[in-house]
């Protein structure tokens, strides 16, 4: 009986004089099944019998460095297990004096009193990203014993999973893409976390019920804003920790977050992203 291969499509995108960290966060937009940042590459894999969408996708994502060309070749992998490469290149990090995260294949013995184990999948959910670790040290700051959370684009869950063990009392965790969904629940099982949260998926800018004490969400600048007119049209906002907005858009973001009548609170910024949190 012949044996059934898996093939995957593996992108190599070579470093050089544009945002890696863009790249990095359009190619998980797409998204991918995996990325690994090398010294001198990113490589980033997809299923093989999508390659034509992929390839078309990609030629979009050129679009955002018109003034630079980003060099890449095109491998067709077979039964590699690209994801066990993840052990070579994802170590321990330490978010905060407080917080740490380190890969659940390793034991990890640091002094941090938040440690979370991480089965790594997406560039976004490892804690390797700006935005990631900008929401974990706000997090850090601003959660209080038995609050209700709100985490909107939760991806796997790691700040989920950090809120709970930062004190939270619950956390509604959103996303809107269902392929997390078992990543997800594998994070909380991994870490000990059986209640608490619920997760749904779905479009989190169009819920009705805001009643939170803290809302944090990791996407982007346009539903971010969507996000905050649609929890003032529904009532009172609450504090709140926005996330995935690149530098230049910073601005813009603030001018209108301050606009709408909420209390600046701190703003973090990092590599090419930057983070607000208002009162």
């Amino acid at each position: 009986m012949k044996k059934n291969i898996k093939q995957w499509l593996r992108y190599e995108f070579s470093k050089g004089d544009y945002d890696h960290e863009i790249l990095v966060a359009l190619l998980a937009d797409i998204p991918c099944l995996g990325l690994i940042e090398k010294e001198t590459s990113i490589d980033a894999y997809f299923n093989a019998d999508e390659e034509a969408g992929i390839d078309k996708n990609i030629l979009e994502i050129f679009q955002f460095f018109p003034d630079t060309k980003v060099n890449y070749t095109k491998t067709l992998v077979q039964n590699e297990n690209w994801h066990l490469n993840w052990q070579n290149y994802f170590k321990p990090i330490r978010i905060s004096p407080g917080i740490a995260i380190y890969p659940h294949w390793e034991e990890y013995h640091g002094p941090e009193p938040i440690q979370i184990a991480i089965i790594p999948g997406m560039a976004f959910g490892t804690g390797t990203h700006a935005t990631t670790q900008m929401a974990l040290k706000l997090l850090e700051k601003m959660v209080r014993p038995g609050m209700t959370i709100l985490d909107a684009g939760c991806g796997n869950g790691i700040l989920t999973i950090a809120a709970l063990k930062l004190g939270a009392g619950f956390v509604d965790a959103w996303d809107i893409d269902p392929d997390i969904e078992g990543n997800f629940r594998e994070q909380m099982e991994l870490n000990d976390i059986c209640d608490r949260y619920k997760l749904t998926i779905g479009d989190i800018t169009q819920h009705s019920d805001y009643t939170y004490d803290l809302v944090l969400s990791n996407i982007e600048r346009k539903p971010n804003l969507t996000l905050l007119e649609n929890i003032i049209k529904h009532g009172k906002v609450p504090p709140c920790i926005f996330t995935g907005i690149l530098k230049d858009e910073y601005a813009m973001f603030k001018s209108k977050v301050l606009n709408y009548g909420l209390v600046f609170k701190d703003e973090m910024f990092q590599d090419e992203w930057a983070a607000l949190a208002t009162e």
